[in-house]
């Protein structure tokens, strides 16, 4: 085989490896080759991305990314791997495993550079996760929520033995029945914080129109910015605006307006009602917690479980009208871009 038709047959295995992307550094870690296959996960032409350091491959805003000088060094005498958030060119970013290699046909010339794109089972972690902190935090909740009302079942049985008044069986048959609301309330928020196996394209317009059917009165403005689809179980999505919606309504009043919007990396849900005050932002989520005196204190509970079930992220901030801002970030568009 010739060198030319060598060369050739290189480019056309570099191009072919499904999944992957191949190209390679000079001794400097600057890019010197950009195979196809590399452009297709980036998203960078040849002429952009010739030239340019590895570590602007790296996603900076993401946390901290390794450090490159460091990688190569060490990949200088043997393959080096490590995983981080890398960054494509339509801003969009991705969970990879980098694997460095040093080219040493005539001495040392550079790296060959592997990169695999291995979100989905970096998101399947953070689910798994999730729903293991979960399930430590519903343990410490039957036995802290459950011991109360048991300690009052057992008083009133033994002073109903004891007197034979029947007023003690209907303050247990009150007791009882708060436990049965309480089991179902925790049952509920556990169902909804199952890990989302099977994730389909999911229009979120399309979400955010059924949850707002049966959550928003009719006198409430909802106003919607294009979010892309986003890969989910479409039934607990709804779930999740429902009880976001019906949490704006119910502090926002029936004039409420609520905006959903995108972000970067996720989307958000705002509403112009009396906000959260920052004191209590981290509690809202926790199970049980309420500032109504009605409320069960399971509505954001639920949200946060559905959105640790996809492996996304949920935080609430001051809205830009004064009410609350939920934020879901960490989520992967389906069109790869917000």
């Amino acid at each position: 085989m010739s060198d030319t038709e060598s060369d050739a047959a290189s480019r056309r295995l570099l191009d072919g490896v499904a999944g992957h992307a191949l190209f390679m550094l000079d001794t400097d870690g600057c890019i010197s080759a950009w195979p196809t296959v590399a452009r297709r996960l980036y998203g960078y032409a040849p002429a952009d991305a010739v030239g340019r350091r590895l570590d602007a491959l790296f996603a900076e805003e993401r946390g901290t990314p390794p450090l490159v000088e460091d990688l190569l060094a060490e990949a200088r005498t043997e393959a080096v791997e490590v995983d981080s958030w890398h960054a494509r060119a339509d801003g969009s970013v991705f969970w990879g495993s980098c694997t460095l290699s040093p080219l040493t046909e005539e001495g040392f010339d550079g790296y060959a550079v592997v990169v695999r794109d291995t979100t989905s089972r970096k998101q399947y972690e953070r689910m798994l996760e999730r729903q293991n902190d979960r399930l430590k935090e519903f343990t410490d909740i039957l036995s802290h929520d459950l011991r109360t009302p048991l300690t009052v079942i057992e008083g009133r049985l033994s002073l109903f033995r004891e007197t034979g008044d029947e007023a003690h069986l209907a303050t247990i048959e009150e007791t009882t029945a708060r436990m049965e609301r309480l089991v179902d309330d925790l049952l509920r928020v556990a169902r909804q914080g199952q890990v989302v196996k099977d994730p389909e394209p999911t229009d979120i317009e399309a979400v955010l129109e059924t949850a707002g059917e049966g959550a928003l009165p009719e006198s409430a403005t909802l106003r919607y910015e294009a979010v892309p689809r986003v890969m989910a179980d479409p039934d607990r999505l709804v779930q999740l605006f429902e009880n976001l919606l019906r949490n704006s309504a119910e502090h926002g009043g029936e004039g409420v307006t609520v905006r959903v919007g995108p972000l970067r990396d996720g989307f958000y849900l705002a509403d112009d009602g009396p906000g959260i005050p920052a004191a209590d932002r981290e509690r809202v989520f926790d199970h049980g917690y309420t500032t109504r005196d009605d409320g069960t204190g399971y509505g954001l509970s639920v949200v946060r479980s559905i959105v640790g079930a996809h492996g996304w992220d949920i935080a609430v901030e001051s809205g830009d009208d004064g009410g609350a801002r939920f934020e879901v970030t960490g989520i992967e568009f389906v069109d790869g871009q917000a």
